[in-house]
């Protein structure tokens, strides 16, 4: 009985095509790094820098990193600015207003629970009209209808306590990134002066995401698992 004819040997080897290295398909950088001898390199992540770190107590802190008595005077500057607004029915500024109100998280300067209660127990206006102004406001802003984070929050509140200490009809807005500053010429100088002592501080937190190794607890670095595991001449 005569064998099957291996039709194998005769197919030709298939020729091997070395792509250039910009047409090679890469490994994710984390595994190249990996791979390269980098222990940490799954693990290491970026953090956003968006939390204040601020020693008070939370009990004792109304805004975080912001001296209390400069966010009550933030606080009171801008209801007496909506107050004004309510009673004169500019809906236009009132609609500004309260939508920096909500950026700011303005109620926790004055410990009030949210921004219903503030606007309905404090400027006399029910919480769903004060809301939809709030989103109508922050649109035409270009804005986020939602609290900024804590360390955009302390520098906005810091500038603004400063103005404030040196004339009570000074601004300060935050539109698009832009930080913006308005108080009457004859007072600029007491009133940067303000801005730049509680401003000082804070350029001296690292700006851009941190990055952190975030290894499981108990999780060695390879290397150290491949030198305890390395077979070893008796």
């Amino acid at each position: 009985m005569s064998k099957p004819k291996d039709h194998g040997r005769d197919r030709p080897t298939p020729p091997v095509v070395r792509r250039a290295r910009d047409e090679r398909k890469r490994l994710p950088a984390e595994l190249e790094a990996f791979a390269a001898g980098d222990d940490d390199a799954l693990w290491r992540r970026a953090r956003s820098r968006d939390r204040m770190d601020d020693p008070r107590p939370v009990a004792a802190s109304l805004v975080p990193g912001v001296a209390n008595r400069d966010a009550r005077a933030v606080f009171d500057a801008r209801i007496k600015r909506l107050r004004a607004a309510v009673t004169a029915g500019d809906d236009e500024s009132l609609r500004d207003g309260l939508a920096d109100a909500v950026r700011l998280g303005l109620w926790r300067a004055n410990a009030i629970v949210g921004f219903d209660v503030m606007a309905e127990a404090v400027l006399g206006v029910p919480s769903d009209r004060a809301r939809a102004l709030a989103k109508e406001g922050a649109a035409v802003q270009g804005e986020e209808c939602q609290p900024a984070d804590e360390a955009t929050v302390a520098l906005w509140m810091r500038a603004e306590a400063g103005l404030l200490e040196a004339s009570p009809d000074a601004r300060v807005w935050l539109r698009r990134g832009t930080l913006r500053l308005e108080i009457a010429f004859d007072r600029a100088a007491d009133g940067l002066s303000g801005v730049g002592r509680r401003a000082a501080p804070m350029s001296k937190i690292p700006q851009g995401p941190e990055v952190v190794v975030d290894r499981p607890h108990g999780v060695a670095p390879l290397s150290r698992i491949l030198e305890r595991d390395r077979p070893r001449d008796e």
